[in-house]
């Protein structure tokens, strides 16, 4: 016999107090049951709660992609306007003192 039965055979604890702490199988079983769909509906709201976060900071990076676009279209477009051959040209004659060398002055080298 375990504990409470030996008390309650020897009439030192009462048996309604035995039945309210003692769990039937069934109320065992619902009590296990209301744990598992709390835990459940918690896990719900976590994943919830988790998607809305993830979805803001999507919603961010794709803002800051535009953005970023947006700036590297701008580089590229000012990387060409410096690289133009007429500016280079012109920066080459005026701060380089370079010239374009006459067909006589060109020489060939074959090897």
């Amino acid at each position: 016999m375990n504990a409470a039965a030996r008390l309650v055979h020897q009439g030192t604890l009462p048996r309604h107090i035995v039945l309210v702490q003692m769990l039937t199988r069934q109320q065992l079983a619902a009590l296990t049951l209301v744990m598992f769909m709390l835990f459940s509906a918690l896990s719900v709201i976590y994943v919830t709660h988790l998607t809305r976060e993830i979805h803001a900071a999507y919603a961010q990076n794709a803002i800051e992609q535009n953005r970023l676009h947006v700036e590297r279209g701008q580089l590229l477009l000012e990387r060409s306007t410096w690289m133009m051959q007429a500016r280079v040209q012109r920066v080459a004659e005026k701060e380089l003192g370079m010239i374009i060398p006459n067909h006589k002055d060109v020489v060939i080298v074959h090897e």
